[in-house]
């Protein structure tokens, strides 16, 4: 029997089992992180569809409304549904902007504004003053009246 053979048997056997929790503990602090990524890049991704959503539909159903006075709350209604798809319900905000007044003058341009703050997943309240912890999303949407339609 060689030396090392003794000191590790009356060491307590060497490395057997630790094998596993090695495998554990680095497992975890490697998905953890990863797993909040994907969290937080999926979270993200969809406040980027909601809000390019928002702005193009709301100024979609604007043009495409009978008068200015419909045109608004046609508009709002179509941004709120855009958010509340991607799960944003009453988070976002649209602002809708022209060219001309009133804004349904054939051949004017309509702009779609839709803003959204997206609060990231997991982030403690006492962090929040020191890590930013929501992204601003911005979108910007342009539609022309159309020139030949009857109003």
């Amino acid at each position: 029997m060689t030396v090392r053979r003794w000191m590790t048997r009356r060491l307590g056997g060497g490395d057997r089992g630790s094998a596993v929790i090695e495998f554990i503990v680095v497992g975890m602090l490697i998905t953890l992180p990863v797993f909040y990524l994907v969290i937080a890049l999926a979270r993200l991704q969809a406040g980027a569809y909601a809000v390019t959503q928002a702005a193009r539909e709301s100024t979609r159903t604007y043009v495409t409304a009978s008068s200015d006075s419909t045109a608004v709350g046609r508009s709002r209604q179509a941004a709120r549904w855009a958010f509340e798809d991607q799960g944003f319900a009453d988070q976002g905000d649209v602002s809708i902007s022209c060219t001309a007044s009133p804004c349904l003058t054939r051949g004017a341009v309509v702009s779609g504004i839709a803003d959204l703050d997206v609060d990231l997943p997991f982030i403690p309240s006492f962090l929040r003053a020191v890590v930013p912890s929501a992204v601003h999303l911005h979108a910007r949407h342009a539609e022309p009246v159309d020139r030949f339609g009857a109003r």
